[in-house]
């Protein structure tokens, strides 16, 4: 898992680089000792805040493309909509140099033509695209070559407020090789998708509206986000074209914002490492989903006082785990 982002926070006057790197999966436990599964899952492998004063970064618009540089990181955005991400930490050895292309349509759009009020007081503006991502990634004396999946977002936000959004929020992403797009579900706000389909490379469909529901299953205690958190989705999108419908599998999760004490709105990234689909088109032609990759930030309000006791899956041996992923 990788993730990187340039954070312009004008009303504190700060301008902040986040980058997070992942390299391993993890698994998921049973308690002997009670009813609950645990997930085990590792922390980031390199992790980098920095924080500069407002209007460190500068951004400059070129013949071809519009450049974004800032501390280690530096974004070119072209006009074939693909975004090239290049950072570079010489004093802990970690490069990475990646480009991400949609393959065809358009992204999930919020506050393009009117503003998006995910709730009342919280107001945004921008959009999120998921697409194919290659290049190399280079840590610790090591350089791999990455080729796969992954999202680009674009957000402006007047107002954020996180009690307001901490009901419930999903907001995710998925690719195929037929089909790929992003969705976000905000149990007291909005609720939003978009999905394309890949007509052989040459082209394909974009449908910007429609309906799809969200379950959540196999719910999981992850201790360093203080809650539980479902391990597997199953998601239904219903199209002009058709019905997609996936199932996805939780491999790891990173949390937010998190440091000795777990917030009352904590907000945590799964990623999917196993997503299985199928599209049923309006002819009844059911095709099976290929290479499926994603997955989803959510963001829930904890009940206060907390009903759920600590749990940890300190002490249990190798004889007492099973691996549900």
């Amino acid at each position: 898992m990788f993730g990187c982002s340039p954070l312009i926070l004008k009303l504190e006057n700060i301008d902040l680089v986040n980058v997070e790197f992942c390299a391993q999966s993890g698994e998921i436990v049973q308690d002997p000792r009670s009813i609950y599964k645990i997930a085990q899952f590792p922390g980031e492998t390199y992790v980098r805040h920095d924080q500069y004063p407002g209007g460190t970064h500068v951004v400059q618009k070129l013949d071809d493309r519009i450049v974004i540089e800032i501390g280690i990181m530096r974004i070119e955005c072209f006009a074939d909509n693909s975004w090239r991400y290049q950072i570079e930490d010489a004093e802990r050895g970690f490069k990475a140099d990646l480009v991400h292309k949609p393959l065809c349509g358009g992204p999930l759009w919020y506050g393009r033509n009117t503003p998006s009020h995910l709730t009342q007081h919280s107001t945004t503006y921008g959009y999120n695209w998921s697409g194919q991502v290659e290049g190399n990634i280079t840590y610790d004396g090591r350089t791999v070559h990455v080729k796969g999946a992954g999202i680009r977002e674009r957000y402006v936000a007047t107002d954020s407020s996180s009690a307001e959004i901490g009901g419930w929020e999903d907001w995710g992403w998925f690719h195929f090789d037929e089909a790929f797009g992003s969705m976000y579900d905000m149990k007291l706000g909005m609720k939003d998708f978009a999905l394309n389909l890949v007509d052989g490379g040459a082209g394909g469909q974009y449908f910007p509206e429609g309906d799809f529901a969200i379950e959540h299953h196999e719910w999981v205690y992850l201790p360093q986000y203080g809650g539980f958190i479902p391990s597997e989705y199953k998601i239904r999108f219903e199209v002009e074209a058709g019905v997609l419908e996936l199932c996805a599998h939780c491999a790891t999760a990173t949390t937010w914002g998190v440091t000795a004490n777990v917030p009352d709105n904590p907000v945590a990234t799964l990623m999917w490492d196993r997503v299985e689909g199928t599209f049923t088109s309006k002819e009844g032609q059911v095709k099976t989903l290929t290479n499926g990759f994603g997955g989803m930030s959510i963001r829930q309000w904890r009940p206060y006082p907390s009903i759920t006791p600590p749990i940890s899956a300190e002490g249990l041996t190798v004889g007492e785990r099973f691996t549900t992923l």
